[in-house]
């Protein structure tokens, strides 16, 4: 009787143990969503401390220019969001995740503006901390004809 006992108690512990390794430590696989959707609010309002917050350390945005990328760091874009906080974008915005796996996302984030659709495809890895951070952003544009006149894309919050 008090082996079964033991046997049970065994059995209880170890599968306590194996449901927490399997679940982990960190974040759950819902929390890189949430990321998505603060780099989301951080573009279409200037929100530079949502930017800040989800990007990685080393993080680069790429865009090309005619046969050229240019690349910004995380710092000077979050300065330049900075600069101007109170410019909000007239777009919508939606995403789909495209791959994912315990420890990195590729998404793509698309802005549907006026006269064009700006493409984001974010790379998200989880940091030491088990957090999900934005490591790269590769930014493309699909422009589209419109007629005149063109809506604006982006306004100034504090207007006088």
């Amino acid at each position: 009787m008090r082996s079964n006992l033991f046997k049970v108690l065994i059995i209880g512990l170890l599968l306590a143990f194996t449901e927490k390794t399997y679940a982990g430590t960190g974040k759950g696989p819902a929390d890189y969503n949430t990321t998505i959707r603060d780099f989301i609010d951080s573009h279409m309002n200037s929100n530079y401390k949502k930017l800040d917050a989800v990007m990685g350390e080393n993080a680069a945005f790429k865009i090309p220019r005619g046969e050229v990328v240019l690349v910004q760091s995380k710092d000077k874009l979050v300065e330049h969001m900075r600069q101007i906080a109170t410019v909000v974008q007239n777009c919508d915005a939606k995403y789909e995740v495209l791959a994912k796996s315990d420890a990195l996302v590729i998404a793509r984030v698309d802005f549907k503006y006026e006269n064009t659709i700006q493409h984001n495809y974010l790379t998200l890895e989880k940091n030491a901390d088990k957090e999900w951070k934005i490591t790269q952003v590769c930014k493309l544009f699909d422009d589209r004809d419109v007629s005149e006149p063109q809506k604006i894309m982006a306004e100034n919050k504090n207007k006088n």
